[in-house]
Parts: C-alpha cells; sequence; structure tokens
C-alpha cells in the first residue's frame, strides 16, 4: 500500500473542459481541426485551466488534429484520452500531449463486457504497463476509474493505490452513465478525499440530469477538478454544462475569475460547427432565460429585475426580452411528438401567473 501523502496536494478548483473530446461522443458530432482551435481559444479566453482535445491513438486522422491543437495551445494544458495501452499513449506524446488520461474499469459490468475472461491482476498489469510508459515519455498522467459510481469502494480504493504507485499524479472518478445524486456524490468525494490526499478529479454524466448539482456537491465535499463541456454536450445526454456551472459559481461561491459576458460567444461557437441548438427554457443560454410574459411579472421586473430574476442577463452576455402579447389559447405552441411515442401532438397552453 502506498504512503496516501504522498501524491501532489490539492490545490485551488480546476475546471478541465472535454468539449472537444466528449463532445465528439455525441450523435452527430464531428470537429475539424479549425473548429478544434478555434472553440480552444475562446476557452482560454474563458480561463479553462486544462483542454481535453481528443484521443489520438483512434486513428491516425485523430492524431493529426490532436497535433494541430496541441500546437496552437496558448496557455492551457492540454489532455488526451487513452485506455490503458502503450501504442495510445505513444500517441498523445507525438501528439504534443502534457497529460495523458489513462482510463480502466474493473467493475462486474466491466468483466462481463469489456475483459471477458481477464481477472483483476490481468487489468493491474495493463493499468502499470502503461503508466510506466507515460512517466516514461514524460507525460502526466490523470487516471480514471470508469464507472465508478457503479464500482464498490475496495476496487476503487485498490485502483487508486495502484494507479498512485505507479506515479498517476492525479485520479478521476467518472459517473459514467449519471447515476449519482447529491447524497451518494458527496458520500463518495468525501470519502475518497478523506482517504487520499492527491488531486481528485470528477467527471459527471447528465442521464437523470444531475450532473451540474453533482459538480456543487462534488467541489464543496473537496474534489479538486471537475469536467464540463460548452452546453454540456457529449455521450447520450451528455455532461456537466460548463456555462451553467461558471455562472453558479460566481452567483453562489464567489468565483470571480470567468468572464461570464463571453458566454454567448462560446455557445454560439459550438452551435455553428455542431448544428447543436439548446432548448428555449435551457438555463442561461436559453431563448426564454430572460423573457417575461406575466402582466404583472413585466411590471415588477420594469420596477425592479430582481424581483423575478436571478440575475441580472447582462451579467452573461445577454438582454432581457419581454413579450406582452398573448397568443390565442387555442393553435399555440403545438409540439410533434414521435409516433413511437403514441402522442400525436400537445397543445401547451400559455400561463397567465
Amino acid at each position: 500500500m502506498p504512503n496516501k501523502n504522498d501524491c501532489s496536494n490539492k490545490s485551488n478548483l480546476k475546471i478541465l473542459d472535454a468539449t472537444l473530446r466528449e463532445g465528439e461522443q455525441q450523435a452527430g458530432i464531428r470537429f475539424s481541426s479549425q473548429d478544434k482551435i478555434k472553440i480552444l481559444h475562446l476557452l482560454e479566453e474563458f480561463q479553462i485551466d486544462c483542454v481535453e482535445v481528443g484521443h489520438p491513438g483512434i486513428s491516425a486522422e485523430d492524431e493529426r488534429i490532436c497535433l494541430e491543437v496541441a500546437r496552437a495551445a496558448r496557455s492551457t494544458q492540454i489532455l488526451m484520452h487513452a485506455r490503458a495501452n502503450v501504442e495510445e499513449i505513444q500517441a498523445a506524446k507525438r501528439a504534443k500531449a502534457d497529460w495523458v488520461g489513462i482510463w480502466a474499469s474493473v467493475n462486474h459490468l466491466a468483466t462481463e463486457t469489456k475483459f471477458v475472461n481477464r481477472n483483476k491482476e490481468y487489468i493491474s498489469q495493463k493499468i502499470q504497463v502503461a503508466l510506466a510508459e507515460a512517466k516514461k515519455l514524460g507525460l502526466k498522467v490523470r487516471f480514471t476509474i470508469e464507472d465508478a459510481s457503479r464500482t464498490v469502494w475496495d476496487d476503487i480504493e485498490w485502483l487508486t493505490d495502484i494507479a498512485l504507485v505507479a506515479g498517476a499524479e492525479r485520479i478521476s472518478l467518472a459517473d459514467t452513465v449519471g447515476i449519482l445524486e447529491p447524497l451518494t456524490c458527496d458520500t463518495l468525494v468525501s470519502k475518497f478525499v478523506s482517504t487520499f490526499s492527491c488531486e481528485l478529479e470528477i467527471h459527471l454524466h447528465n442521464d437523470f440530469g444531475l450532473a451540474v448539482a453533482n459538480a456543487l456537491v462534488a467541489i464543496d465535499a473537496g474534489a479538486s477538478v471537475i469536467d464540463t463541456s460548452i452546453l454540456g454536450i457529449g455521450e447520450r445526454t451528455g455532461i456537466t454544462d460548463l456555462l451553467q456551472l461558471a455562472v453558479i459559481l460566481h452567483q453562489k461561491r464567489g468565483e470571480n475569475r470567468f468572464p461570464l459576458e463571453q458566454i454567448p460567444k462560446l455557445a454560439c461557437a459550438v452551435q455553428r460547427v455542431t448544428g447543436y441548438q439548446p432548448d428555449e427554457l435551457r438555463p442561461v443560454v436559453g431563448k426564454n432565460a430572460f423573457t417575461h410574459t406575466s402582466k404583472y411579472h413585466v411590471q415588477a421586473v420594469e420596477r425592479n429585475p430582481k424581483s423575478y430574476e436571478a440575475y441580472p442577463p447582462e451579467l452573461v452576455g445577454r438582454v432581457r426580452r419581454v413579450e406582452k402579447q398573448r397568443p390565442p389559447v387555442n393553435g399555440h405552441a403545438v409540439i410533434e411528438l414521435n409516433e413511437e411515442w403514441n402522442v400525436r401532438s400537445q397543445t401547451v397552453l400559455d400561463s397567465t401567473t
């Protein structure tokens, strides 16, 4: 067992943005090197500490794109994704990564689906060989325990010990299918930080819509690094939304480093290259986020915007909208639903209060 005080001390909160890697796991999204470089520079302007730019070991094209992006970095650290595989780690080095993010999983689902007929000793050896290669090449290592939220504590502790002894600078716990809720997230993070003194990174998926809430809980419980993406894009329902988290940290935790007025620029850049359009009700960037319609709400907001706004739209580069004209009762906002739901249409009625 390692001395758990030997790894690097926790620092102030860091944000690792994974738009350029996790975002490509959203159906229909693929970034060119020019797309990635533009978004990288916007993230640097937004004071992001580290940007995960891709998985260079997938193909020669991905390695080329990652290299072009890494060479364009001005201030942020660059991390690249890799399996516990020597060839993939070498690809990250060739692509000029500062960090390599090596991941593995060991719970029963992993041994049933990914490491079939392989025991824990095999997984341990793969991790140790991979980390040894990364350290030989001079790369900093983030070791991710995939599906940590469905992994028993003894295995989390075992994998962490292996990774730290092998030289990992940081451990990441991934809520791979987004099953954590705030209470269980707090319990997991608190237990980890009371056991290990290294930097803890948290990667939270949004399958139950709790990624942002869980991120805030994880920060309060002692996590050092939070993974995000612009607009929360990512596999299935995405991960923690950078833009929402930045506003919450500013308003609720006194974090003033993010230039929040640049949020529309970040959102529009991702919208343009992906075609992804967030819904009108989405916090911070949604069309209706600062729109008022009820007569009494409009009157109150005209007197004092705080009456019906959690924060001013100007803070995030937006403007207030007032819609005093009510739509007709019948025939407004008809939503067409897919036939597989067995529902043809639904009429949404306007609220007057």
